[in-house]
């Protein structure tokens, strides 16, 4: 997949309503980095049925369990932070199948919360 649609996807998955966003930088930090894993199973692991719109609950359910205050979210630059924090990610030396099951294993129960 080409990096222009990645970051279409990544902008579509943080295209939360400003009427719900802003965090501080370690929480935006966090949000950035759990979108890479669901950009990143859905690019890189197999899971392109993987409902964007699933996504964005489960993101807002963990940053609302997490209790953060995401009313100025339109302020950050998410869109930058998620594509660093999915290069980071794509980065990592590990086998992508080794990756990918981690990552699922870790990350994909979160989507039963919102279904």
């Amino acid at each position: 997949m080409n990096i222009g649609v990645k970051t279409l996807l990544l902008s579509a998955l943080l295209g939360f309503s400003a009427s719900s966003m802003a965090l501080s930088e370690p929480e935006a930090e966090d949000l950035a980095d759990l979108t890479a894993v669901f950009v990143f199973l859905k690019n890189d692991c197999g899971y392109q049925s993987l409902p964007n719109d699933q996504i964005r609950r489960a993101l807002v359910f963990f940053a609302q369990q997490n209790r953060w205050d995401l009313s100025n979210y339109d302020l950050v630059n998410m869109k930058a932070l998620g594509e660093e924090s999915y290069n980071d990610l794509s980065g990592i030396k590990i086998a992508t199948d080794k990756k990918c099951k981690a990552l699922a294993r870790d990350s994909l129960n979160l989507l039963a919360y919102v279904k």
